[in-house]
């Protein structure tokens, strides 16, 4: 329960998550205030905000599971991070990394970035899910950074208070918690300004946490300055007149840098002013005054990142029993083709292993701007990290253990496990839509919040609870990895490093027999797919943007009194298509659902469900039994055959092989 929410009398509360009864004897009536709302711990989908009013003798309730507009209690989340630095100090880097941290924990954060609103007016973050294309901007040369050029000083002024006007209205009426002003903020003056701007626009509602980056490390400032040529300042020019004007800009920038003191802290003492900075990168971290639950969670996560050069491997385990037959979680064995799966994955990844270990020797890699580090890692590990269950532990066996040579190491997490289905464990995805309705529609209403019932089931924001830690883990460490687990999992971790949307946390399209390689770089990260094809028991690259914008097929349901279900054939979406024209299935369905390439590995048989569409009946006629389904034109079976000869028509190498066998027969 949050601190600081409207006070309590006397009552008796029932919360809708435990169905717990919570007894209050007596608490004394508190009102609240702006200290205590920001101290608070409040966690989406682990913390609530509850209003009990009984004055007139009833039990109110209110849950929230999210910060939503007009709610007290969300003042709790509000956090404004303001940047301080000299360019190429690593600013950027850090602030989206910590950007796409809290955006996956599901406090809302926004990049507030100066210098693109020099560049271009209005101008917004790429669509992509990955690196997307540098549009023009307008560029200006070092003598525009020369602080003594009064005309240039209160332009670049005006684009500052232009941009922190814009994040403070992100705060406080766009639903926004974190808000990171990224400028380099080099003077006292200027960020006392800031401190008094937002203190006084915000009536003190917004926590300040100023971020400082500093870098001694003159091989890292190399690097940095030698990236920002591929930026959009440098791109069409020069290299080496490029290198003059960015050296020239920073020198502007030196001669007025003043670094975050103890003077500084007692002049804004009454404004309980924190404030964090960075040494090379993390090497080093001092910290001041970091009181509440949002910025204790900035560095600690702060604390716990590195620039090392590696490879982070995601893949679903191989299929299982319960994926053929479409049922919900258990902890079933592989089948002949998930162990076929299982048995191609090792050799893959020593293969990629080798290419990377190759790759760093290579000369060229050694001074390329577009990696960490100027000397080849050598001594990397390889880990291979699973769930608890059978089907992980099983895909993981194949790979060679150190009594037969082999030098990876092997750990399972329980925070790896598949989400919990609870009471509804082990039941068929037609017995979820048809017996158990209600859940099914809740399900389909709130994706990310709903939880399963019972005991066990989770919600996609309590995975992401759990896996917090894992995140923080795979950020610290310095060796390669291969975590083989489960689609909701996969989903979740590579939302956090594509850094998605909310909506792409429950619809990403991920399926068996996909293997993402993720390498962190300075500029944010490179990914990479593979897909298995059974034929050739080999792995081929695909096109990760148009896979990572793909969605989840899912049947949509909307029951009523007056509708009954009419199955439909819905045709396959083509990879061109943009994956807002996706209908969205259960995780257990989506393998007979995808539309595949020839010779595709495929979670279950291959065959495509229909989907259902609801059309109304007349009152009197409607019926409520689910089990009645009025079949449109075709049975369901002719529909899955119709399709399977489609697929087979369309692997010409199938064909081939198919006409040989029939001409020989008929010999």
């Amino acid at each position: 329960m949050d601190a600081g929410d409207t006070s309590f009398g006397t009552a008796t509360a029932v919360s809708s998550l435990t169905s717990s009864k919570l007894n209050s004897p007596m608490i004394m009536s508190r009102a609240s205030s702006s200290s205590a709302l920001t101290s608070a711990i409040s966690i989406p989908g682990q913390t609530m905000n509850l209003h009990v009013v009984n004055s007139n003798g009833s039990e109110q309730n209110q849950l929230n599971l999210l910060p939503s507009k007009g709610d007290t209690g969300s003042e709790a989340l509000k956090l404004a991070i303001i940047c301080v630095g000299l360019p190429a100090t690593g600013k950027s880097y850090i602030t989206k990394k910590l950007q796409r941290y809290l955006n996956w924990m599901q406090y809302n954060t926004k990049i507030f970035n100066v210098g693109n609103t020099r560049r271009q007016k209005n101008a917004k973050p790429s669509g992509y899910p990955v690196q997307g294309p540098t549009l023009d901007r307008t560029s200006h040369d070092a003598n525009f950074f020369d602080h003594s050029n009064k005309d240039s000083f209160h332009q670049r002024e005006q684009w500052a208070r232009e941009t922190l006007d814009d994040l403070i209205q992100f705060l406080l009426v766009e639903q926004g918690n974190v808000g990171i002003f990224d400028a380099t903020n080099t003077t006292k003056a200027r960020r006392s300004w800031i401190i008094e701007t937002i203190t006084k626009r915000t009536e003190g509602a917004v926590k300040i946490l100023f971020l400082e980056s500093i870098c001694t490390d003159q091989e890292l400032i190399e690097k940095n300055i030698r990236l920002k040529l591929s930026g959009p300042d440098y791109k069409d020019m020069d290299r080496d007149l490029a290198l003059n004007d960015f050296r020239n800009r920073l020198k502007n920038y030196q001669a007025v840098y003043e670094t975050i003191d103890e003077e500084e802290e007692l002049e804004n003492e009454k404004y309980d002013i924190q404030y964090v900075k960075i040494m090379n990168a993390g090497k080093k971290v001092v910290s001041y005054n970091i009181s509440g639950y949002l910025s204790s969670q900035c560095v600690f996560f702060l604390l716990n990142f590195n620039l090392s050069d590696r490879q982070i491997w995601l893949t679903v385990n191989g299929e299982s029993e319960f994926n053929l037959a479409n049922r919900k979680g258990g902890d079933s064995k592989l089948t002949k083709r998930g162990e076929q799966f299982a048995r191609a994955l090792p050799k893959f990844i020593c293969k990629k292993r080798q290419e990377f270990k190759l790759r760093h020797l290579n000369k060229e890699y050694v001074n390329d701007e577009f990696s960490f580090h100027t000397k080849p890692q050598l001594e990397q590990e390889f880990n291979i990290w699973t769930s608890n269950l059978k089907r992980t532990l099983q895909t993981a066996s194949y790979f060679p253990q150190e009594k037969d040579g082999g030098d990876f190491h092997f750990k399972s997490f329980r925070m790896l496990n598949d989400l919990g289905c609870g009471s509804l464990d082990s039941i068929t995805e037609e017995e979820f839509r048809t017996k158990y309705v209600d859940e099914y529609r809740s399900q389909m209403a709130e994706k990310l919040t709903y939880r399963y019932p019972g005991l066990g089931g989770e919600s996609y924001l309590d995975v992401i609870s759990r896996l917090r830690p894992m995140i923080v883990e795979l950020e610290r460490l310095r060796d390669n990895v291969l975590i083989i687990s489960h689609r909701v999992i996969t989903r979740v971790l590579l939302c956090y490093f594509m850094n998605l949307n909310k909506e792409m946390l429950t619809e990403l399209d991920v399926q068996h027999g996909y293997i993402y390689c993720i390498e962190p770089k300075p500029y944010g990260l490179d990914l990479k797919i593979w897909q298995y094809d059974e034929m050739t028991d080999d792995f081929y690259e695909v096109d990760e943007i148009e896979l990572m914008k793909k969605k989840r097929k899912r049947v949509s349901i909307s029951i009523g009194s007056n509708f009954r279900p009419i199955f439909k054939k819905t045709v396959s979406p083509d990879s061109s298509i943009s994956s807002s024209e996706y209908s969205s299935s259960s995780e257990e369905e989506e393998d007979g659902m995808r539309r595949r390439g020839p010779n595709v590995y495929r979670g279950t048989d291959g065959i495509e469900p229909e989907s259902y569409e609801f059309s109304k009946m007349h009152s009197d006629t409607a019926s409520e039994d689910l089990d009645t389904v009025i079949m449109d034109e075709r049975s369901p079976a002719d529909q899955d055959i119709e399709h399977q000869v489609d697929e087979i028509l369309k692997n010409e190498k199938l064909v081939g092989l198919l006409r040989e066998k029939l001409q020989n027969l008929a010999l």
